[in-house]
């Protein structure tokens, strides 16, 4: 016996909708899985800042100072070999991947931080390893990972622009920012800069910008300023808003603000560890006041004048 079955093949017709059906679908699902894809990248590069964050407060902890964002790497050698502020947090740095539950590995550079150290078979070069944790990856180069050496998304807190020193008058102020120009420590020229638990008692950690990103960061082996820092200054001229001219930076100290290709704003860390996304249109003051560690003493670089004088009171009748 031959069953007769009444099926009728898929016509033109039939097969255009369930293609628009599909594209309508596709449509409508891509941007959640871009805004997905984003999310991801954003919550990377915060978590990196955060392993970042915590290399600096461990140093903190140890040796009861800050790096500065310019550091003597050997003054055995002529030059002597400067570096940035990343290179002597590397021993407290940990990847925060442990192979055995409970049993913390040895930090991720361990080795490259003691080749290039006074005492390395290294000495003398400057380093060109790369530290994937520095890289956000909104930021990571396009060619081969094992060219990336010293590439860098990451930059630190140092207040205004520096000036020439003198005897008197620093660099810049503590109280315009945490990192300073440790390079500067020499006598008969002034030089401060604050430890954590000093700005702790001043304007508070958790109000204070340890550290963010900036996609015009130059390598963080460079102890110049315009690199491996992030900049504010009471020229509303002097330094870029957040994400203004974002890729065009030229080296200057103009492009040293905070930076990213997040859309609309930034990932930023405080001096307590606490990170945070913030949007590229905060007050431009508010902004200024969160890199002081000390508002009421934030002085002009440069001069004893001081950028918020406290409000007179008024006068008594």
């Amino acid at each position: 016996m031959k069953f007769h079955h009444n099926r009728r093949a898929f016509g033109l017709k039939e097969i255009i909708i369930v293609i628009a059906l599909l594209g309508v679908v596709f449509l409508m699902a891509a941007p959640l899985l871009l805004n997905s894809r984003e999310s991801a990248r954003r919550n990377t590069c915060l978590f990196r800042q955060k392993l970042l964050a915590d290399a600096l407060i461990a140093y903190d902890e140890d040796l009861r100072e800050l790096p500065g964002y310019a550091n003597l790497l050997d003054a055995a050698v002529e030059p002597p070999i400067d570096t940035g502020w990343l290179f002597p947090a590397l021993p407290y740095l940990q990847s925060r991947i442990y192979p055995t539950p409970g049993e913390m590995p040895p930090p991720p550079y361990l080795e490259e931080f003691q080749a290039y150290s006074a005492d390395g078979e290294l000495a003398g070069q400057v380093p060109d390893f790369t530290v994937y944790e520095a890289i956000c990856p909104d930021d990571a180069p396009d060619e081969d990972p094992e060219q990336w050496g010293g590439v860098s998304s990451f930059v630190v807190n140092s207040g205004m622009p520096d000036v020439p020193p003198s005897g008197e008058i620093p660099a810049d102020w503590a109280a315009n920012g945490i990192f300073q120009n440790r390079l500067h420590q020499k006598k008969g020229v002034a030089f401060e800069q604050f430890t954590l638990q000093q700005i702790s008692e001043l304007d508070g950690l958790e109000m204070t910008l340890l550290l963010g990103e900036n996609v015009d960061a130059g390598s963080w082996t460079s102890s110049t300023e315009a690199d491996v820092s992030f900049l504010w200054s009471n020229d509303a001229d002097a330094i870029l808003g957040i994400n203004q001219q974002t890729g065009q930076g030229d080296g200057s100290a103009r492009f040293s603000r905070l930076s990213s290709y997040h859309p609309g704003g930034v990932n930023l860390m405080f001096g307590s560890g606490a990170g945070k996304f913030v949007n590229e249109r905060v007050d431009a003051i508010l902004f200024a006041q969160m890199q002081a560690t000390d508002d009421a003493q934030a002085k002009v670089a440069g001069s004893d004048q001081l950028v918020w004088p406290a409000a007179k009171a008024p006068a008594v009748p």
